[in-house]
């Protein structure tokens, strides 16, 4: 079975080798890794085609800057494989990632995989494997209700996931807007008639305080609020009242916490607009 794997790469010279090299030793073998160059500017796009000239498993796409979801998206276009995974190009894998995934889809019949993100603050960190690994067989109702359960970190970052490639096609990441994960991958979980949880940790999560989702902003709380605010919206249209509750309850709790007045509004005028009924 073919496996694609979509790296998004904007200026990450420091860190780009790092994560390619972790996706070419993987132990399975039949993938393709598309790197889309979103319009960097330094050494990036050299790098990625020194690899594509030794390895033809590796495309290349150079495109204008658009952002992480434009790169993502057009990763998803060009895909070949049944099935799909996003790695961040800071980020790295374990050797065994992608056949331990597909492992779990073959063996529950899923529509999408989920292992631990280690978070990590260098390069040279070591997987630990769990002493037992323990599986959970959910729904893609179920998932998504797992969001709220104090999952919420594993659940709705895309990465360390694999999906099939017709789920991820229907729900395109939205261009130019930050905490395209929270935007995007409940979506992947709704349409997934199976997903499979693990508590192996196999993908390494870089995390850069520094990163514009890190910091605060206008563009950076919009966002976040707009997608929580379409979170509600998409389970009230399919009446998925359960989930809608949660998710007014999650939204509003984040939104409060912020403490001002615009918070309040904003609040207000989305339970007024999206009461249950």
């Amino acid at each position: 079975m073919l496996i694609s794997v979509i790296v998004p790469v904007y200026n990450v010279e420091p860190f780009i080798s790092e994560c390619i090299n972790s996706i070419l030793i993987q132990s399975y073998k039949n993938f393709e890794l598309i790197l889309v160059n979103d319009g960097s500017t330094d050494n990036s796009p050299t790098i990625c085609e020194q690899y594509a000239s030794k390895d033809k498993r590796i495309k290349v796409i150079h495109k204008a800057n658009g952002g992480l979801s434009d790169a993502r998206n057009y990763g998803i276009v060009h895909a070949k494989g049944e099935y799909v995974s996003f790695v961040d190009s800071d980020d790295y894998v374990s050797t065994n990632y992608i056949k331990y995934l597909y492992g779990l889809i073959e063996k529950t019949g899923a529509d999408t995989s989920c292992c631990i993100l280690k978070t990590v603050t260098s390069g040279d960190e070591k997987f630990v494997q769990v002493e037992k690994e323990h599986l959970r067989v959910l729904t893609g109702k179920e998932a998504c209700a797992d969001l709220y359960n104090g999952n919420y970190a594993q659940m709705v970052v895309s990465c360390g996931k694999l999906y099939r490639t017709s789920i991820v096609r229907k729900n395109m990441y939205p261009k130019g807007r930050l905490h395209e994960d929270e935007a995007t991958t409940y979506k992947f979980l709704y349409d997934s008639k199976k997903v499979v949880v693990s508590n192996c940790a196999l993908y390494a999560y870089f995390q850069n305080v520094k990163s514009i989702t890190h910091t605060r902003s206008k563009k950076n709380e919009q966002d976040i609020s707009i997608a929580y605010y379409e979170r509600v919206a998409y389970f009230r249209e399919r009446k998925e009242w359960d989930l809608y509750a949660k998710t007014v309850n999650f939204y509003t709790g984040v939104v409060m916490a912020r403490g001002d007045s615009d918070s309040a509004l904003e609040v207000k005028t989305l339970l007024k607009k999206y009461r249950m009924d």
